[in-house]
């Protein structure tokens, strides 16, 4: 198919939506041909603190296929063939069970005079994002239980804290609403306003200039954002009224703990379609998960799941929720195209861990992988790795294979051949 290359075409499209709104790539509009463009690599760090039972974990590595998925992974029965679980890790950098996450991407030594370093995440968004709107999405929680005392995953160069976006609100002001303040965003979501009627693109009266694959794009993108807007009215609509007290004193946060990290990942993968960033951060909740699964234990309490039948049974519950949010992520980035047909998924590497393994224990915790960006990474199987394997060398090969030029991170020994086929 042959393209429209004329710039002065594009622009009249784009002043024609009398808004400032991403759009994802069409190829009507492109300058080159996708196809001679260097292929996009995209990282996505999600952390989540305390850790599963010890039944989570299967009990021999080898092929999914082969060796089964166990009751807590089973909502990833779809995206079998496209994870690997790893085991045996250490975060050098962690002393305390539940605050990995202040050195899960740095791997920085904790103590009493405890300086930070620089995260992965940002080596790999000096590399990956030199050319896109943010330098990275560093998102975060308004929850600290289980992740210790930080503002996000992300770590600047000087071993400083990056505050990371609470809300999904916040990101999605951050994305898609210009210079609205937050109150103008939720009077506009109120009221249905919605920011694509404020494009003003009529499908029919462009279908002349505009290729039916990219209307077909654009239509699949707006409906996208509609959903997202829609769960953000709820959200709001629900943020004010209060929910009833808890007969144990504890008062979580007036929120849909599942529905807001659904639409975290929603716009997670917009901002990857649209190429507003290429590296993501999320340190994500977990009291508002099991608050909305009508669990009203603390999930601090919940890691102390030997107590009593009943609190073991709840932490099966939140196991099997945690992989089910997580394979709603996998979802969303296969169903999102990029320019050239394919799923953002086939240009992402995906990481998901939490700082503990079972109990109190942060030695042998998990990382799942996922996502295409790697060709050669090995997907579909539990790969148990030497023991207490630091958490760092999974960063470094990482790194590594996206092309990042990196000899060393932080604590790493060396790089993981294991995780490559």
């Amino acid at each position: 198919m042959s393209l429209i290359t004329n710039k002065h075409s594009r622009r009249s499209f784009l002043k024609s939506a009398s808004a400032c709104l991403a759009l994802p790539y069409l190829e009507t509009f492109a300058f080159a041909k996708t196809a001679k463009t260097a292929p996009l690599k995209r990282m996505l760090f999600l952390s989540q603190g305390y850790g599963f039972l010890p039944t989570f974990y299967p009990k021999e590595s080898g092929k999914f296929s082969k060796v089964g998925l166990t009751e807590g992974m089973s909502p990833l029965k779809r995206h079998k063939n496209d994870i690997t679980l790893l085991g045996n890790l250490l975060n050098v950098g962690a002393a305390g069970a539940h605050a990995g996450s202040l050195t899960f991407l740095t791997g920085a030594p904790q103590g009493n005079n405890f300086k930070n370093s620089i995260s992965c995440d940002q080596i790999a968004a000096e590399h990956l994002c030199k050319n896109n709107r943010y330098a990275h999405l560093t998102l975060s929680t308004k929850e600290k239980s289980g992740h210790g005392h930080c503002l996000s995953l992300a770590w600047n160069k000087q071993g400083s804290p990056i505050p990371g976006l609470n809300t999904s609100l916040e990101l999605y002001r951050k994305l898609f609403s210009a210079d609205e303040s937050p109150e103008q965003v939720r009077r506009r979501i109120q009221t249905r306003r919605s920011v694509l009627d404020s494009l003003k693109v009529n499908a029919k009266s462009i279908s002349h200039q505009i290729a039916r694959t990219d209307l077909e794009k654009l239509d699949e993108y707006y409906q996208t954002i509609r959903q997202v807007e829609l769960g953000l009215e709820r959200q709001l609509k629900w943020a004010n009224t209060p929910k009833p007290k808890s007969p144990f004193g504890h008062h979580p946060e007036q929120i849909d703990g599942e529905a807001e990290v659904k639409l975290m990942f929603d716009m997670i993968a917009l901002a990857f379609q649209t190429d507003q960033t290429r590296v993501a951060t999320y340190m994500m909740p977990s009291q508002s998960v099991l608050s909305s699964m009508g669990i009203m234990t603390l999930v601090h309490a919940l890691s102390h799941y030997n107590v009593s039948k009943e609190r073991k049974q709840q932490a099966g519950l939140r196991d099997k929720k945690c992989t089910e949010l997580f394979a709603y992520l996998l979802d969303r980035l296969k169903a999102t195209k990029d320019p050239n047909g394919r799923s953002v998924y086939d240009s992402c590497i995906v990481s998901y861990g939490t700082n503990i393994k079972s109990a109190h224990g942060i030695k042998g915790f998990p990382l799942f992988l996922s996502g295409g960006g790697i060709k050669n990474l090995r997907l579909g199987e539990s790969i148990k790795l030497p023991k207490n394997t630091p958490l760092q060398n999974v960063w470094l090969t990482l790194l590594q294979e996206n092309g990042i030029p990196v000899e060393k991170f932080s604590s790493s020994t060396r790089t993981l051949q294991e995780l490559l086929s």
